[in-house]
């Protein structure tokens, strides 16, 4: 007869599919709708872009973040090729930080989401997915990042 096994057993399946799943909804987050301006809708880099060339930004820490902001993909690619090369805490910690700057953007924006009567705004899409995936993301490398490492827990057991 045939047995499901223990949920530990499926714990690293299921903390790489909730990561993996965040990785994909952070990503397609920042190319959906971010910012209206009358019936134009803008994704993030697009946004990114208007604020860089009417020089709003120039000369602050917004700067920085906005530099930051065009580094996820190439970030959460370099997540993805580290955990296939079996570096999983590390890719966990890549992933951790990652999380944490596109949530903390997202949240931010998604507070501040016009209604649909102003003409220049935030949109909503992109802001919601993204912070999903944000959590989701976390969640599943906070996972990765508690479990105890293979063969950790039986060496622990024969020092007690």
């Amino acid at each position: 007869m045939w047995q499901a096994p223990p949920v530990r057993s499926l714990l690293p399946r299921i903390t790489a599919g909730t990561s993996a799943a965040g990785i994909v909804l952070i990503v397609l987050g920042t190319f959906l709708d971010w910012t209206r301006s009358g019936s134009v809708y803008r994704d993030s880099y697009q946004s990114i872009g208007v604020l860089k060339a009417l020089d709003f930004v120039e000369g602050t820490a917004l700067t920085v973040l906005l530099d930051v902001w065009m580094a996820i993909v190439p970030v959460a690619t370099v997540a993805v090729i580290v955990y296939a090369f079996g570096l999983r805490r590390n890719a966990a910690g890549l992933l951790s930080a990652l999380s944490v700057v596109t949530g903390t953007v997202s949240v931010v924006a998604a507070i501040r989401v016009s209604g649909g009567e102003a003409s220049l705004g935030i949109a909503g899409t992109g802001p919601t997915v993204t912070l999903t995936g944000s959590v989701l993301a976390l969640l599943g490398a906070t996972g990765v990042l508690v479990r105890p490492r293979p063969g950790e827990a039986a060496r622990v057991g024969r020092q007690t």
